[in-house]
């Protein structure tokens, strides 16, 4: 019996330690949601291992599941209630599926030259990296630590950088699941024999609750929610996305279309959103964090999402992930940025790094990549503009890949 390619990767150590180089953006995340708005821990990670699950059988290549990182950031400073961001999620969930129906993604798809996206890319890899060391020093050691420990826990970071490295570089294997597993351990035993880490008081609550939508609430949640993330998810979770999976696997990712990543997205939330959930889309950091990890198929995240699920399904399993020490968590997000980075490398000439480099500095420095998005934009048609005399919106074929 002929197998079906990219099912039975030779290299299944390599896929199971790719599915975890996302985990230093979702499981930060995934604890300020539980702490800030009331989420249940089962919930948050029941609905986000669904999705995982089925977006690696779909797609065939690790195509990653995020929190909206934008809307979170506003949620959880604001503490809006769970019901308040399920009807978010299906509302955003329907503007995704609408948007990908009506073509709209494909028109949008020609605004977003080369420069851009790599532009996007370098920006959200700055910020990562940011991130990572923002993290360890705000957290310590875990994030349920309850003395600061931030010279230790730098300490630990670089340690754990150095064995990632190490792996790559000499052993040639991925080994961010082993110094998972490590860290796992530590974070029990620490627990166990120090009592410096306390357990997680979350909010009781389903695995999944059944939410209608409050469409009275939606032109408030329009203005505070969805706009501030719409240009975020369109260029970071659909377009950089779907180059990032290009550039990854470039035989593999012929699924992994602008359209077919926004209308995923839309499916997705509208099932989060009446499951109860918070939102989530792709993200162009993930994949490079499940491929810099080792992962090459759909494996990857069905191997994380499978996990998800039964981390929500066993309730003496509800806050295990908690345990993970932010210096793992930090090293992942330092070796993802990196990664990202790097993705600039097939720029090619002086113009196109000019605009990579101004989205991607504006985009850091002001931590805002619609107003990065936009200066690079305008950047774009000037130059061409000069070149040709001519302005245009959507620019000649000729000039896309090289304004």
């Amino acid at each position: 019996m002929r197998r079906r390619p990219g099912w039975f990767p030779s290299g299944l150590l390599g896929e199971i330690s790719g599915s975890v180089g996302d985990l230093g953006v979702s499981l930060p995340l995934a604890f300020a949601l539980v702490v800030s708005n009331g989420f249940p821990v089962a919930r948050i990670f029941l609905l986000w291992g669904l999705v995982y699950f089925l977006t690696g059988w779909y797609y065939r290549v690790p195509v990653s599941v995020q929190p909206l990182k934008a809307m979170a950031v506003i949620a959880i400073a604001a503490g809006i209630a769970p019901d308040e961001l399920a009807s978010t999620a299906f509302f955003y969930g329907v503007i995704f599926v609408a948007l990908a129906r009506a073509g709209a993604i494909a028109w949008l798809e020609r605004l977003f030259t080369r420069a851009l996206v790599q532009g996007i890319q370098l920006g959200i890899g700055l910020l990562l990296a940011f991130k990572a060391i923002q993290l360890v020093r705000e957290y310590g050691l875990f994030l349920t630590s309850t003395e600061p420990t931030e010279v230790a826990a730098l300490v630990m970071t670089g340690v754990v950088l150095a064995i990632l490295l190490a792996g790559e570089t000499w052993l040639r294997k991925p080994l961010a699941i082993f110094v998972l597993a490590a860290g796992l351990v530590y974070g029990l035993v620490f627990r166990t024999m120090t009592g410096t880490v306390v357990d997680l008081v979350a909010p009781e609550g389903l695995a999944w609750q059944f939410t209608l939508p409050q469409v009275a609430l939606f032109p408030e949640l329009l203005v505070v929610l969805i706009l501030p993330q719409l240009p975020l998810t369109l260029g970071n979770a659909v377009f950089a996305a779907s180059d990032a999976c290009r550039q990854c696997w470039p035989a593999r990712a012929g699924r992994t279309s602008a359209t077919a990543l926004a209308t995923s997205i839309g499916v997705s939330n509208v099932g989060i959103g009446l499951l109860g959930g918070f939102p989530v889309c792709h993200g162009a950091g993930g994949i490079a964090a499940h491929a810099r990890f080792g992962g090459k198929t759909g494996l990857t995240t069905m191997f994380l999402g499978a996990v998800f699920c039964v981390v929500a399904a066993v309730d003496d399993w509800s806050h295990f992930l908690f345990l993970i020490p932010v210096p793992v968590l930090g090293a992942l997000l330092l070796l993802t940025s990196w990664a990202l980075i790097r993705l600039c490398w097939r720029l090619q000439g002086l113009p196109e790094w000019v605009v990579a480099l101004l989205v991607g500095g504006i985009a850091f420095g002001t931590r805002h990549l619609t107003l990065a998005l936009l200066v690079g934009l305008i950047a774009e048609r000037v130059w061409a503009w000069h070149r040709t005399g001519q302005l245009h919106l959507i620019l000649p074929r000729d000039d896309r890949d090289s304004p």
